[in-house]
C-alpha cells in the first residue's frame, strides 16, 4: 500500500464515536465526524491535504490538514519526520494560538515532534502527552468554557493526533 490514508479511514471509523464522545466532555461533540469525514475525502484525492481541509472544515480542518500534509512529505519526499512534525507543531500553535499544556492536539503532537525521527517513539510520545491532557485545565477552544476549563477529561484532538501517529508508525512497519 503506497498510502497510509487507508489505515487513516479505516481506524477513525471505528474511533467516530468514542471521539464524539470525548469532544461532547469539552466542545460540541463532533471531534469524530469532522475526522471521519475529512479522512475519507484524502482517498484518491489529487491533493489530500487540501481535500482533508475542505471536507472536514472549520479550525480543526485546517489544523488537522498540517499533520497530514507533515506525514505525507514524510511517506512521498523522504522528510525527517521529527522536523516535520516540529514544523506542523509551529504552525499549529501560531494559528491556534496555542502552546503545550493549553490542553489541545499540541499536547500530543509536541512531545512526538521532540521524540526523534523514529515512528514508534512518536507514537509513544504523543500518546504520553495526549494521557497527561486529563489533569490540564483548557486555555484554548471551546474546553477552556466548560465547568473547570476540562479537568478530569481526555482532550480529543490529542487522541486524534496519537491516533494518527500510531496508524503511521504501524505503516511505515507494515512498508518493511
Amino acid at each position: 500500500m503506497n498510502s497510509f490514508l487507508p489505515i487513516l479511514v479505516e481506524r477513525f471509523e471505528g474511533l467516530e464515536a468514542e471521539l464524539n464522545a470525548l469532544d461532547a466532555a469539552t466542545g460540541d461533540g463532533d471531534h469524530g465526524i469532522t475526522m471521519v469525514k475529512g479522512l475519507r475525502a484524502t482517498i484518491g484525492a489529487e491533493n489530500p491535504v487540501k481535500a482533508f481541509r475542505k471536507a472536514s472544515g472549520g479550525a480543526s480542518g485546517s489544523l488537522f490538514s498540517i499533520v497530514i500534509g507533515a506525514l505525507e512529505a514524510v511517506s512521498n519526499k523522504g522528510a525527517s519526520l521529527d522536523e516535520e512534525l516540529a514544523q506542523a507543531a509551529d504552525r499549529i500553535g501560531q494559528m491556534g494560538q496555542a502552546k503545550a499544556g493549553d490542553k489541545t492536539m499540541l499536547d500530543a503532537l509536541i512531545p512526538a515532534s521532540n521524540a526523534g525521527p523514529n515512528a514508534d517513539h512518536v507514537a509513544k510520545a504523543a500518546r504520553q502527552g495526549w494521557l497527561a491532557t486529563k489533569e490540564m485545565a483548557a486555555r484554548r477552544g471551546r474546553a477552556k468554557y466548560v465547568e473547570g476549563a476540562g479537568i478530569g477529561h481526555l482532550d480529543a484532538g490529542a487522541r486524534s493526533v496519537t491516533e494518527i501517529l500510531d496508524a503511521f508508525a504501524q505503516w511505515q512497519k507494515d512498508r518493511r
